[in-house]
């Protein structure tokens, strides 16, 4: 029982960083077409909150404690 609810945690994480990855797709769409200072400010303090997001979930899926290699 244990292992089939640690495979259900695993594939709820690997489906949360499918659409983290989504997330950052649109938010590199939404910079390259915004025009206004204050939008792309926006928008890279969102990028940069979903990467976040995004390196300690993908830690959490490879099971490691130490940091993400940058990509």
């Amino acid at each position: 029982m244990r292992e089939h609810a640690q495979n259900r945690q695993r594939r709820a994480r690997q489906a949360e960083l499918a659409e983290l990855a989504d997330a950052l797709a649109e938010n590199e769409r939404r910079f390259a077409y915004a025009e206004d200072a204050l939008a792309i400010e926006q928008l890279v303090y969102e990028r940069a909150a979903l990467m976040c997001h995004y390196r300690a979930l993908l830690r959490d899926v490879r099971g490691g404690e130490g940091p993400c290699p940058s990509g």
